[in-house]
């Protein structure tokens, strides 16, 4: 092979390295997201994890008293919605400018495989098929 190709190839395997290195900084980032959502006035609150999982559920003693149990169930739901909605604009934050959109979804593979072995997929999936 040639000098200048091997230099070529090199360079190219460590960039794409450093992508991947700053690809998975981005998702241990998007991994350690969370947000507590409120309602109720604040007597109930949820906090969710990065995959919006429930992670924590507080109520006031106050809202006991002051709600039916069908208006706390409620207030459970519109609390963790609220907690989803602030974490997937944290996620947002997070990787804006960094990847595609249609990574956002959290499928880092898609952007870039471990496996080389079919990057014509990769090419063909963002427009780099060469000449």
């Amino acid at each position: 092979m040639r000098e200048e190709w091997q230099a070529h190839i090199d360079e190219l395997l460590e960039r794409y390295k450093e992508q991947r290195q700053q690809l998975q900084d981005m998702q241990a980032r998007v991994a350690a997201l969370g947000a507590t959502g409120e309602a109720a006035d604040g007597m109930v609150k949820v906090t969710v994890g990065a995959q919006g999982e429930l992670t924590k559920v507080e109520f006031d003693p106050r809202v006991y008293r002051k709600l039916a149990s069908q208006e706390l169930a409620e207030a459970v739901l519109e609390a963790s919605q609220d907690a989803v909605r602030q974490v997937g604009e944290q996620r947002r934050e997070v990787m804006a400018g960094a990847v595609p959109e249609e990574v956002l979804d959290g499928d880092y593979e898609k952007l870039l495989p471990a496996d080389l072995t079919d990057i014509e997929a990769v090419k063909a999936r963002y427009g780099l098929r060469g000449k």
